[in-house]
């Protein structure tokens, strides 16, 4: 019976995939014959298209196509030239002057202006959605007609990395003012390669490729992105050709993807998502960093890395991922030590072990791990109960209102720099916001406000290598593991790119003649 109710669940899920894909077939360029068109599979809805108002990794595939920003991450390139041609930081690097581009069109036809930047700049930084990002921007202003000032509130070294993300995207003052937010939302208006056409709410977007875009027309001129939460199914569609693009594949379909002809897997190097056993620091059972330290020696990262990611990722040491800023490879975590691991227990109060309750979010992306997390720590005494919790709920006991013990969750770097993961999750000021582990140590918070202060690479590097020391050795939390990125397509499509910022340009593909 199990097996007929899967078989069926995929038939209804494929005649639905059906229905929306009418209409999203393949067209032609009329001219040349070329296929022109392309459907993009993702795994969520987005939350809206004002890109002042999300920065969650699904919306931001559409943000990058519809908007642009004054630099842009260029995958396999870095920062580069995006809006701004250039820029000037001040002596103490608390002012950043932009050379605004010139004659760049925005969607509507205008062309966009300083006081369009200013105008985008400061309403990104009033938006409670762009704070990862904004909170040590001050405001903006107009220098002359082509230079805007970025005034921050204290030097902030990352703040090009920051700059870069969608959420901090240029949009059209005119359209806001007299759209309102909510209009702009429905009617969005930016300065990228592609324009918007429609959006189905739990459906798909549909955006068309703007013609008189400052880089020059994208050859792919209608882009549809399709909501498919089930990724078996998107699997399916790329393989029959009914989608182009794969967005995170499931790694349980890998080896098929890669044995097809019209298929290519695509791997990047890394990603900027990070594995960790998080602990409330101030519950009664894991302020004891005993206790914390006696986990953190019964940890096996590669059995947890073969077992959840099917060899498909890394195991981390350091509180920092491979491929964000502030990584020293020659880090050492504690080491693999069960004896050692049940002494401290013992010391603790726990000769015999303990029993304590694990909260998940219940997606296997957490559960799979988690599970040889529980076998490993069995052999030291400490049983491990599973609450598993829908993804709100979760984000909501655990990151929200820290009622917990200890979790296994996902710590992501917004922009690669080491800033975004170790400031937002210790700094003592985050307590009651990103700082749900709940730590409070004043000497960390002294090296994280001057490393975030710091533009001497070296200084900063040097600062981190101190803060993961701190990881070690308090054992807040423990980092386990990163995966590799990884995109789907057809294999006649030429440009794609598997990259760590999730920056996928549709202007850069083109299908083979």
């Amino acid at each position: 019976m199990k097996t007929l109710s899967k078989v069926l669940s995929l038939a209804v899920a494929m005649l639905m995939l059906a229905s929306l894909l009418a209409g999203c077939g393949e067209k032609q360029d009329e001219t040349t014959g070329t296929k022109d068109s392309l459907i993009f599979s993702i795994n969520a809805d987005i939350v809206s298209m004002d890109c002042h108002m999300a920065r969650d990794t699904v919306t931001s595939i559409i943000h990058y196509q519809v908007y642009e920003t004054l630099v842009r991450n260029q995958p396999g390139e870095g920062l580069v030239p995006g809006l701004a041609e250039s820029w000037e930081f001040s002596d103490d690097n608390t002012e950043i002057t932009f050379k605004i581009r010139e004659n760049v069109k925005f969607h509507n036809g205008d062309i966009m202006t300083a006081e369009d930047v200013a105008f985008s700049l400061n309403r990104a930084i009033a938006s409670s959605f762009t704070t990862s990002y904004s909170g040590t921007m001050d405001h903006a202003e107009v220098v002359d007609d082509t230079h805007v000032k970025l005034c921050m509130k204290q030097a902030f070294g990352p703040v090009l990395q920051c700059l870069s993300v969608p959420c901090l995207g240029i949009v059209s003052k005119r359209a806001v003012e007299e759209l309102g937010d909510e209009g702009f939302a429905s009617a969005p208006v930016g300065t990228g390669a592609y324009k918007f056409v429609e959006r189905s709410s739990g459906e798909k977007i549909v955006l068309q490729g703007f013609e008189d875009y400052w880089r020059g027309a994208p050859e792919i001129k209608d882009l549809t992105f399709m909501i498919m939460t089930d990724r078996n199914t998107a699997a399916i569609a790329l393989e029959n050709n009914e989608v182009d693009v794969l967005y995170s594949p499931d790694l349980a379909d890998r080896e098929h993807l890669e044995s097809l002809e019209n298929v290519a897997f695509i791997p990047g190097n890394g990603s900027v998502y990070m594995w960790v056993i998080a602990f409330n620091n101030e519950s009664s059972i894991f302020s004891d960093q005993r206790v914390r330290e006696a986990i953190s020696h019964a940890i096996n990262r590669e059995e947890i890395v073969d077992g959840a990611l099917n060899g498909f990722g890394m195991p981390v040491e350091m509180p920092i991922v491979p491929s964000v800023f502030g990584f020293d490879p020659e880090f050492k975590n504690q080491e693999y030590d069960l004896e050692k691991a049940k002494q401290l227990l013992a010391e603790a109060g726990y000769p015999d072990g303990l029993t304590v309750t694990i909260k998940l979010n219940q997606s296997s992306t957490y559960t799979r791990p988690a599970e040889i997390v529980q076998a490993q720590l069995r052999q030291i005494g400490v049983n491990l109960e599973f609450e598993l919790m829908e993804r709100a709920a979760f984000l909501s006991d655990v990151t929200t209102d820290a009622n917990y013990d200890i979790t296994l969750f996902m710590f992501t770097a917004g922009y690669p720099d080491a800033d975004y993961v170790l400031y937002g999750r210790m700094h003592s000021s985050n307590i009651g916001g990103t700082n749900y582990i709940r730590y409070n140590n004043p000497d960390v918070d002294a090296l994280l406000d001057k490393a975030r202060s710091s533009s001497d690479e070296k200084e900063r590097k040097e600062l981190y290598y101190k803060i993961s020391e701190y990881v070690r050795d308090d054992v807040p939390f423990i980092p386990l593991m990163t995966d590799n990125v990884c995109i789907a397509a057809n294999s006649a499509l030429k440009g794609v790119q598997a990259n760590i910022g999730e920056c996928h340009y549709v202007f850069d593909y083109s299908w083979a003649e």
